[in-house]
């Protein structure tokens, strides 16, 4: 028969183990935290490959995060790039990388493989303004366009369908997406200048202050 001190030195028991469990959950949970933020901050954020333009030891690294849905992309690559490329890419200021970040799948996206598909040819640049030249009209990213903006630019049409069909640019396009999504970027276009981000209006102003800075 259970005595009434048999049955606290039961119920104590019990109250240790649980307290013991509740111990071991929290150092548990605080690992797993401190592991994460380990990740987080103190692995090095790793740059990926992309279509790229100017001098791999320009001072300032400069990483364009666009898509062919996106409006203000639209207006940026047929209004500014241009005299961007002139005033930053061209005098070796700035080390461009392009990455092509839809935030879903959509009608753009075989147009986005097409566009690296003619960077094969050193033609990305120019193709990529072609189909932003296009977008707004019927049929801007259907396979016959495609291959007719190859043509206009001068693509070898044979290499051009041949990397379409091997598909080896969607592991390069979807690299790039992993790496905006770790960067934060959360809106296109968006700016990465040295690792940090900056919308359009603020390109310029976040370049030179990177620049001033490695001349100091």
């Amino acid at each position: 028969m259970t005595t009434l001190k048999n049955q606290r030195e039961l119920l104590k028991t019990q109250r240790e183990s649980q307290k013991k469990k509740t111990i071991i959950s929290a150092i548990a949970v605080v690992a797993v935290v401190a592991i994460a933020l380990v990740l987080l901050y103190f692995v090095p954020r790793r740059e990926v490959d992309g279509p790229s333009a100017g001098d791999p030891d320009a001072p300032v690294k400069v990483a364009q995060f666009s898509n062919f849905t996106c409006s203000h992309c639209r207006t940026y690559t047929l209004e500014s790039e241009a005299s961007f490329m002139k005033d930053y890419v061209d005098s070796g200021k700035v080390y461009l990388t392009y990455y092509n970040y839809q935030f879903q799948e959509d009608d753009s996206s075989k147009a986005a493989e097409a566009t690296y598909c003619a960077g094969e040819q050193n033609k990305f640049w120019d193709y990529k303004k072609m189909v932003f030249q296009n977008v707004g009209y019927a049929g801007a990213f259907a396979d016959e366009s495609l291959r007719n903006y190859a043509g206009d630019v001068g693509l070898n049409m044979t290499e051009f369908e041949s990397c379409l069909e091997s598909d080896r640019q969607v592991k390069v396009i979807a690299d790039g997406r992993q790496y905006a999504q770790m960067l934060g970027v959360n809106a296109t276009p968006t700016f990465a200048v040295n690792g940090k981000l900056y919308y359009q209006n603020e390109l310029r102003a976040a370049i030179d202050a990177a620049l001033a800075e490695v001349n100091n």
